[in-house]
């Protein structure tokens, strides 16, 4: 399928793509030559692509010519490209002045055609049962954009690179629960990381992303808390006790107590965020559903999270039903990550040990359950280690597994108020 656009403006299309070198970089990434109507266009637009990528730099008509003849047909004449070089440098100037109009119709004309493709090829793929390659096509086709960053400049612009590094309206910090973590971090995580915390079944892996939830929000973010384990209420109700530092065995006797309270924490803390929590049922989302419901929460209430907490990672599910569980944990903790880059957020997931874990005195990587390579992806990742009588004491240690940004392999020393559910440092 080509596009449907007159060939005035495929003629300006490829006049741009000689001549511009911002318009060629642009309308590469998007542009296949099977998109021009005429052989002669599908051609010359190769031969103006294939010389840019090896000399970086625009062909002259001659060079383009000179491309061509390698890979025209016998019965082609060269005279021909020649003569629609002439027609293509003769297009009106007036319809080309708006180079902004061309890229727009090649990125709507690209993504069309990119969807179409996605979908067609997608009938196949259904009939193998091969969910995630057609949920990877079509998110591919989604993301055509001509939007271009090709990076930082190393050696360009030092003092800005550490401007940007210390300024808080561009790389907002996000705290831990732990001053010595956040000591060791600078002050915190930052966006477009993912943290993660380890711990065996019922250490405290939620109660720490509950406590992890409270401190951002009364830090000013705005939270969002996915539940794969238990209800929304649920939830709350572990949260209206961090927050007001009400019993979880006195919340139900004091109901108009707890609102007061939340109400003071909304009405007189500098600054509160928002906080969202939905529940989706165990092992049934994936990492695309995950990006639909944001798209939702933007469209519908205006909800844009700084933090997202999912709890937790095993009962995510991946949408390529064919891999082992060992490649499908490591897939969804990278595609967590993408979230975190793609939505300019951090995000706090947590995971399982194996049987050793309940074994060892200080949980590391070794003891992590079916994939090493989840916490390959992580920025922060930590465990929590409890023996019985440091259970019966109220009390656990952190080990700091892994930090991309600050000192690792230390144990912070915590406590915890299972009436109140609060976790801080001793």
């Amino acid at each position: 399928m080509v596009y449907q656009f007159q060939e005035s403006i495929q003629r300006g299309i490829l006049y741009l793509a000689k001549s511009d070198e911002n318009f060629l970089i642009q309308a590469m990434p998007m542009v296949k030559e099977g998109y021009f109507d005429f052989p002669s266009h599908q051609k010359i637009w190769r031969a103006i692509k294939d010389y840019y990528i090896s000399y970086k730099t625009s062909p002259s008509d001659e060079q383009i010519l000179e491309c061509i003849r390698s890979v025209k047909s016998d019965n082609e004449l060269l005279s021909d490209y020649k003569d629609e070089l002439n027609l293509i440098n003769a297009v009106d100037e007036k319809s080309i002045a708006n180079e902004d109009f061309y890229l727009d119709k090649v990125e709507e004309f690209a993504k069309e055609q990119s969807l179409k493709d996605a979908i067609m090829g997608s009938i196949e793929l259904l009939k193998e049962k091969k969910f995630g390659k057609i949920e990877e096509s079509i998110r591919e086709a989604l993301s055509v954009s001509r939007d271009v960053d090709l990076g930082a400049d190393y050696f360009s612009d030092v003092e800005g690179r550490y401007e940007r590094l210390t300024s808080n309206s561009i790389d907002a910090q996000f705290r831990t629960p732990f001053e010595t973590i956040n000591q060791e971090l600078e002050g915190g995580m930052a966006s477009k990381e993912l943290a993660m915390v380890v711990a065996p079944p019922g250490v405290g892996k939620s109660l720490f992303l509950a406590n992890q939830a409270a401190r951002s929000v009364l830090d000013g973010k705005n939270v969002l808390y996915i539940s794969l384990e238990m209800s929304e209420d649920r939830v709350a109700q572990r949260l209206d006790s961090i927050f007001t530092y009400i019993k979880q065995s006195d919340l139900k006797a004091n109901v108009k107590e707890l609102e007061t309270r939340l109400e003071k924490i909304q009405n007189h803390a500098s600054s509160v965020g928002g906080l969202k929590i939905k529940e989706f049922p165990t092992k049934r989302l994936t990492v695309t559903g995950l990006r639909a419901y944001l798209n939702q929460l933007r469209n519908y209430e205006n909800f844009t999270p700084d933090v997202i907490i999912v709890d937790y990672l095993e009962l995510m599910t991946n949408a390529d039903n064919t891999m082992s569980e060992y490649m499908a944990q490591e897939r969804i903790a990278q595609e967590l990550r993408g979230i975190a880059v793609e939505y300019k957020c951090l995000v706090w997931t947590a995971t399982q040990t194996n049987r050793k874990g309940k074994e060892v005195d200080v949980i590391t990587d070794a003891e992590l359950a079916d994939s090493y390579g989840k916490i390959r992806v992580c920025d922060l990742a930590f465990s929590i280690n409890q023996k019985e009588q440091e259970f019966d004491e109220g009390k656990a240690r952190m080990f700091v597994m892994k930090s991309r940004n600050g000192r690792a392999r230390y144990i912070v020393p915590i406590r915890i108020d299972y009436g109140r559910l609060v976790i801080r440092q001793q």
